[in-house]
């Protein structure tokens, strides 16, 4: 008796380990099926959608210097907030200033105009699926006609999980998942390739 328990625990935990390990794949790609039918229901329920918005608008308006650090927060650090703020005003009243002194100088750049919400449309999340990067708002589904890449798993802990796929011309995307139950994930954020990335094997780790 007390062996066939042993065995049926044992099963269990095998069962219950696979299904761990296989949930934020299953969620990719319920993920890239919602997406594939318009199901905003679903979607709602398998992406943080607030999150999702700020990592790619954030990506997409810092273009090849990468994303920076959060400011300083004024209830963990308010001296380096503080002097954030100052920073910020110093360098308002100094291109005021300058502009007043030197109405000739070259202005500076004008911060560009990100449209995140098209990238949260249910045929942008598909194309985002299928490793269209920046170009998933304009990505014509109708024209693919490869086999859908299969996603591969960079890194997998108890809380995390990242799954990449690979565009042989865009480079690699990444999706980060987080477990919200025992066995349901949340897409959470999405890494766009970068310029000369390759995709790489890696081993998933704890």
């Amino acid at each position: 008796m007390w062996r066939f328990l042993t065995v049926v625990f044992l099963v269990a935990v095998v069962l219950g380990g696979g299904l761990f390990y296989a949930a934020p794949m299953i969620t990719f790609y319920d993920v890239r099926s919602s997406a594939k039918t318009e199901d905003v229901a679903a979607l709602a329920k398998l992406v943080r959608f607030d999150s999702v918005r700020t990592g790619l608008k954030a990506q997409l308006l810092a273009g090849d210097e990468g994303v920076a650090a959060p400011p300083p927060s004024a209830v963990t650090d308010p001296v380096g907030a503080t002097g954030n703020v100052l920073k910020d005003v110093s360098k308002t009243v100094g291109k005021a200033w300058d502009q007043l002194t030197n109405p000739n100088a070259p202005k500076a750049p004008l911060i560009p105009v990100v449209d995140v919400e098209s990238y949260l449309k249910p045929k942008s999340l598909l194309a985002l699926t299928y490793g269209a990067g920046e170009d998933a708002p304009k990505f014509d589904m109708a024209s693919y006609d490869a086999k859908p890449p299969m996603p591969k798993y960079s890194f997998m802990s108890l809380e995390r999980a990242r799954l990449t796929v690979e565009d042989p011309e865009r480079g690699v995307t990444t999706f980060t998942f987080e477990r919200k139950g025992l066995t349901h994930w949340e897409l959470t954020h999405i890494a766009l390739p970068k310029a000369g990335e390759e995709a790489t094997a890696a081993s998933p780790a704890g």
